[in-house]
């Protein structure tokens, strides 16, 4: 009897404690990991869309290539359910669609079934970056208790997280081949030699969708700035790209304009060189949101033909946007000056 009583003790006292750390324990689950892919919108929402290509890219269809997979209703479409049953580490469950804005917002609901029975959200989002499209991938659930008190002793967002960063890069290998490979417009890259030129201008460090309100806000000021000093311009308005990291999604970039004659600062603008020589240009027409697509081809000509590039990489604007209301008809030429 006494041995029960121990027991019976130990029972209580670990239920308590597990009572009681429930209430510590968070009750939510959120994880979020994100990648930069150099392939246009279409191919990569395309991918991520329709359960047709889940399979391509899926990290848990690693696990178990003998799962049983189903599509119910049309597949790319709200409403649209996947449903699968595989091994341990796959378990089964079901996927519905629940939004979808075009190459902007995908989103899911899930439902676990084995090996426990769960709910949770699914959302993926796409944004423009210099360097590529950045694709954003989510997930939240909650854990109710007392079963949250495993969060205590198991990193939910690291184990999440890991499966979609692997999913991440299958989804890019993927979206950049098919990309080289599909009808994707394709630019005609021209080896030319340009000469140095001078630009006047300011450089700040920025987030993607940061740049172009800055170019808005800068440019009337720096003409009007040079104007007063009397410096002879040129055209067109200038961009020029310093640095891109993909991990914190920001460039240094200097909106400029080119001029020739200047001797002495001009008030709080810094001075730019464009080196000339041997230079790789493209003539792009669209819409400046749309420039990665072009950006994206030119570093695969680069790379295919073992070349070197050096930095500013430049954007001439050569269409108005003020007077040329149709973006299809805006013109950029895009240079990258070899070494």
């Amino acid at each position: 009897m006494k041995a029960l009583k121990i027991i019976l003790i130990v029972i209580v006292a670990l239920v308590v404690i597990v009572l009681g750390l429930s209430f510590i324990a968070p009750t939510k689950i959120h994880s979020e990991r994100s990648i930069v892919i150099k392939a246009p919108k279409e191919v990569i929402f395309t991918n991520i869309k329709m359960f047709g290509n889940y399979k391509k890219w899926s990290p848990w269809l690693e696990k178990d290539s003998t799962a049983k997979t189903a599509i119910l209703g049309t597949d790319g479409t709200v409403g649209a359910k996947y449903t699968w049953e595989g091994n341990k580490d796959v378990g089964q469950g079901e996927q519905t669609v629940s939004k979808i804005e075009e190459n902007k917002t995908y989103e899911t609901d899930l439902h676990f079934i084995k090996p426990w029975d769960g709910k949770a959200t699914s959302y993926t989002r796409l944004e423009d970056a210099p360097d590529g499209v950045k694709v954003i991938w989510g997930f939240n659930s909650e854990m109710s208790r007392p079963f949250n008190v495993m969060g205590l002793f198991m990193n939910m967002d690291k184990a999440i997280g890991d499966e979609y960063d692997k999913g991440l890069n299958n989804l890019k290998s993927i979206s950049e081949k098919e990309a080289i490979n599909s009808t994707v417009k394709k630019y005609e890259i021209h080896e030319v030699t340009t000469s140095p030129k001078t630009y006047i201008g300011i450089k700040k460090t920025l987030t993607v969708d940061k740049i172009s309100p800055f170019f808005a806000e800068t440019i009337p000021m720096l003409m009007a700035d040079l104007k007063k000093a009397k410096v002879q311009t040129s055209e067109p308005m200038s961009g020029l790209y310093f640095t891109f990291d993909e991990k914190t999604m920001t460039t240094d970039v200097a909106p400029a304009i080119p001029v020739s004659g200047v001797n002495a600062k001009v008030g709080k603008w810094e001075t730019f060189h464009t080196k000339g020589g041997k230079t790789l240009e493209v003539d792009f027409f669209g819409d400046y949101k749309n420039l990665g697509a072009a950006h994206m081809q030119i570093k695969s000509y680069i790379a295919d033909k073992k070349l070197k590039a050096s930095m500013p990489v430049l954007e001439e604007y050569i269409t108005d946007p003020m007077t040329e209301k149709d973006p299809n008809k805006w013109l950029t030429k895009i240079y990258y000056f070899l070494e």
